[in-house]
C-alpha cells in the first residue's frame, strides 16, 4: 500500500472515528457533574474508568481510575451514595448522601479526604458548591427532615453548620427542587416528612451567600409544584432545566418565570445536565423504559427545545403583611395603643386649657347642615330654649312619643359633638340643658354666650 493510499484511507477513517467519540454508553444509575472551572463534564460509572468531555475539544475521552474505598464501602454503594462536585480547576470531591465522608478524585485516583462518618442525617438534600467549598442544605434524618445548612472545611476535613444573620429560614424539608447562581441559592418547594406522612411544599426561599441570610420570595405556581412532585431519582444537581413525561421546563430565576416545551421526544430522554451559561446540555436517553443502558451526549440547549413554549410565573411574590412575624405584629399593636392613648390623654388635656380655646367662637354657615343652622339660630336668639320647641324639626305622621323624643336627643347629641370639634371646647357645656324653674318635667336648652354665628340666614 502506497503512502498515498495510506493517507487517503486515514482521511476517510477519521471523521467515522470522531463521530464515535461523540456519544458513549453507560448504566443509568452513572453519576454525572458539569465543572465550570474546567467548563467540561465528568461521568463515572466504572471502577476502572471514567470519561471527560471537555466543551472546547469536544470528544468523550477514557480515563483509567483506581478507587481507593474502605473495606466495608463497594463500588456499587460509593456510586450509588456518592454525589460528584467540581470545586476547583482539575479538582473534583464526592460527597456522602447523608452528610459524612468525603472522597476526592486526583491523578486518576479517588480517596477519601475526609475525617468525618456516616452522619446519616441529610439524606436527599441539596448539595450544591460555593467558592470552592461544598454544602448541604436539609435532608432526612433520624427519623425527621431538617434545614440543617453545613459546609465541608477542606482545612480541618470536618462538616460544620453554616452561620445565619436572620432567624428567618425554611422549615424542615428533603428532596428540594434548587438553583444555584453565582450570588444565591433558590430553595424550590421539597418535601415535608414525619414518619409515614409527607407533604409538599410550595414555597421558594434564597439565601444569600455573601449576607448570609434567608428570605422568603413567595409562592410557588401550582402548576410548577404538580411538575416536581415526581422524584424517584436525582435527575441532576442544576434544575434550571429538567423534564418529566412530555414536557421539559426552562426556569429563569432571576426574572420570576419558567417556559415549559411540550414534545414526545422528551418521554426517551432521562437525564439532562446543562452547562453553567445554558448552551450546551449533556443529555441521556434510554431506548425503552426497562433498559438501563443510557447513551450520552452533548448537544446545544436550543436542538432540544421543541415547538413554541408557554410561559408561566414561578411564584408569586409574598405579601408584605406575611413577612412580618407575629412578635412583630404586637409590638406594632402595642405601640399603636400607647400611641393613641397618649394622643387622646394630651387632646383631653389641652381642651382644659384656656389658651388653646379661642375667646368667642365663630360658627359658619359652611359648617352646618340646613336644619343644625335653623336650630342654631333659634336657640341664638331665644337664649333659652324649651326643648321640646324643637319637635316639629323631627315629627312625622303618625310617629310615636318616644321615637320622636328618640329622634330630637340624637340630633342634639350629634349636634353638640360637631359644636366640639369646632369651638375646642367640652360637649359637656355645650348648649348644657336644665330644667324649668316652674315646671321640672320641662327640660331648657341654653346658648353659650362666647359663641357666635357669622351671619344669618
Amino acid at each position: 500500500m502506497t503512502t498515498t493510499l495510506r493517507c487517503l484511507l486515514l482521511l476517510l477513517l477519521a471523521p467515522l472515528g470522531y463521530r464515535a467519540q461523540q456519544t458513549i454508553k453507560v448504566s443509568s444509575k452513572a453519576q454525572m457533574v458539569y465543572s465550570k472551572y474546567d467548563q467540561s463534564y465528568l461521568v463515572l460509572d466504572d471502577s476502572t474508568h471514567y470519561y471527560t468531555y471537555a466543551l472546547r475539544q469536544g470528544v468523550w475521552k477514557k480515563h483509567n481510575l483506581h478507587i481507593a474505598l474502605d473495606p466495608e464501602l463497594t463500588f456499587e454503594q460509593f456510586r450509588g451514595r456518592f454525589y460528584p462536585i467540581a470545586v476547583a480547576k482539575n479538582r473534583y470531591v464526592f460527597v456522602m448522601d447523608g452528610c459524612g465522608m468525603v472522597f476526592a478524585l486526583k491523578n486518576d485516583t479517588i480517596r477519601r479526604i475526609d475525617n468525618s462518618y456516616d452522619q446519616k442525617n441529610q439524606f436527599n438534600s441539596a448539595v450544591y458548591e460555593h467558592d470552592g467549598q461544598v454544602f448541604m442544605f436539609g435532608g432526612y434524618g433520624l427519623f425527621e427532615v431538617k434545614n440543617t445548612h453545613t459546609f465541608f472545611d477542606f482545612v480541618s476535613k470536618e462538616w460544620f453548620q453554616v452561620f445565619r444573620n436572620t432567624k428567618e429560614c425554611p422549615s424542615g424539608r428533603c428532596s428540594v427542587y434548587f438553583i444555584k447562581d453565582p450570588k444565591a441559592l433558590y430553595v424550590l418547594g421539597g418535601v415535608e416528612q414525619h414518619f409515614s406522612e409527607y407533604k409538599i411544599c410550595n414555597d421558594i426561599w434564597r439565601f444569600d451567600l455573601r449576607q448570609q441570610n434567608w428570605k422568603l420570595l413567595g409562592e410557588l405556581n401550582a402548576d410548577f409544584v404538580k411538575r416536581t412532585e415526581i422524584r424517584g431519582f436525582v435527575q441532576n444537581n442544576d434544575y434550571r432545566l429538567f423534564h418529566s413525561n412530555n414536557k421539559l421546563t426552562l426556569v429563569d430565576i432571576a426574572n420570576n418565570k419558567y417556559y415549559s416545551y411540550t414534545s414526545n421526544r422528551y418521554f426517551t430522554y432521562f437525564r439532562m445536565l446543562p452547562d453553567d451559561r445554558m448552551q450546551r446540555v449533556l443529555l441521556g436517553t434510554h431506548p425503552s423504559i426497562s433498559s438501563d443502558q443510557l447513551t450520552l451526549k452533548v448537544q446545544p440547549l436550543r436542538s432540544l427545545l421543541q415547538g413554541i413554549p408557554r410561559e408561566y410565573f414561578l411564584y408569586k411574590p409574598i405579601s408584605i403583611f406575611k413577612q412580618v412575624s407575629f412578635d412583630t405584629y404586637l409590638w406594632i399593636s402595642i405601640l399603636l395603643n400607647l400611641a393613641f392613648f397618649f394622643l387622646l390623654f394630651y387632646f383631653r388635656r389641652i381642651t382644659k386649657t384656656s389658651w388653646y380655646r379661642p375667646k368667642n367662637a365663630i360658627l359658619r354657615r359652611s359648617d352646618f347642615s340646613e336644619i343644625e343652622w335653623v336650630v342654631l339660630q333659634l336657640i341664638q336668639e331665644k337664649e333659652e330654649l324649651e326643648l321640646s320647641a324643637l319637635n316639629d324639626f323631627f315629627d312625622d305622621p303618625g310617629l310615636s312619643h318616644e321615637t320622636l323624643k328618640k329622634r330630637r336627643e340624637s340630633f342634639v347629641k350629634a349636634l353638640r359633638i360637631k359644636l366640639a370639634l369646632l369651638t375646642r371646647r367640652d360637649v359637656e357645656t355645650l348648649l348644657p340643658e336644665s330644667k324649668h324653674s316652674l315646671d321640672k318635667r320641662m327640660k331648657i336648652i341654653s346658648w353659650n354666650k362666647d359663641m357666635e354665628i357669622k351671619g344669618k340666614g
